[in-house]
């Protein structure tokens, strides 16, 4: 019994390349998620959709980058204004988050007398 659960849990782990995979599929190359899983043998579209919004979370949190266009995609001019969207999109949430982070930083310097930036003049050791 324990050996079909282990098969069963095998059957549905899926690589972080496998998923990586998908996504840039689906986001990037313009593909449809029922190919995607047809194509890589994903059983569930819920599965999918996770990857999809995780993966976007992370775009927008600035812990990864957008990949470089395709040859094709630069000689669509669809392809561009979506490109140009995706970007400024990116862009306005790594100012958010940078002003986010340096609003921390001086809140914990000045109210909770924490000191984290370097001040000027500071000697090295």
């Amino acid at each position: 019994m324990q050996d079909h659960i282990r098969d069963l849990l095998n059957r549905f782990q899926y690589s972080e390349q496998l998923k990586e995979s998908a996504v840039f599929r689906i986001l990037f190359g313009g593909e449809e998620p029922s190919q995607v899983m047809a194509d890589l043998e994903i059983h569930n579209s819920y599965t999918l959709r996770n990857w999809v919004l995780l993966y976007q979370r992370k775009i927008q949190t600035g812990l990864v980058t957008l990949p470089a266009m395709k040859k094709a995609q630069t000689q669509d001019i669809t392809d561009l204004k979506q490109r140009i969207e995706e970007l400024e999109y990116a862009l306005n949430q790594a100012n958010l988050l940078i002003l986010a982070l340096n609003t921390m930083i001086e809140v914990a310097e000045n109210e909770l007398n924490v000191p984290i930036r370097k001040k000027s003049g500071t000697k090295r050791s």
